[in-house]
């Protein structure tokens, strides 16, 4: 899990500096009179697809936002349970994301975009993959009894409810 998750992080790092490259040579050319056309579609693609990835990381290390003022009034099975329920709806949501955003895709694969002529699936298989790539975390998560241990400034933390 540690590979994909370095993997992940590399990927939308290098999509990043490739993003900001390609929005400068696009601000340039039209600076100079010779527009990049194709740079905000590309662009485009390449945000949706890093969006997913840094998603998938954040979610690996649970990172996410979470309010937890009314469940640290639970006792520790209770808080336990709300765990294992909030996971297993995640879970769904994920399973839809994929399902739902497989048949969008494939609805809109004939489409292109107008300038680049790709196909609209570049674009719209970022979220499937990435709500996919989610339910293999969530599932980790789940078989590992809800527990996840990450880094934290050179400190090993475990979180196990």
């Amino acid at each position: 899990m540690k590979m994909l998750r370095d993997f992940e992080l590399a990927c939308a790092r290098i999509g990043l500096v490739a993003i900001v490259i390609i929005i400068l040579i696009g601000g340039l050319g039209r600076a100079i009179g010779h527009p990049v056309i194709w740079s905000l579609e590309i662009a485009m693609v390449i945000f949706a697809w890093i969006s997913m990835l840094a998603i998938d990381y954040a979610f690996q290390l649970r990172r996410h936002i979470g309010i937890d003022a009314l469940t640290n009034l639970f006792p520790p099975k209770m808080q336990r349970a709300c765990i294992w329920f909030n996971e297993i709806l995640i879970l769904s949501f994920l399973l839809c994301g994929v399902w739902y955003g497989f048949n969008f895709t494939w609805a809109t694969h004939n489409q292109m975009l107008p300038v680049t002529e790709l196909s609209l699936a570049w674009l719209n298989s970022a979220v499937p993959t990435g709500c996919l790539l989610m339910v293999f975390s969530s599932l980790t998560f789940l078989l590992n009894g809800c527990c996840i241990e990450f880094q934290q400034h050179d400190d090993q933390e475990e979180i196990c409810s």
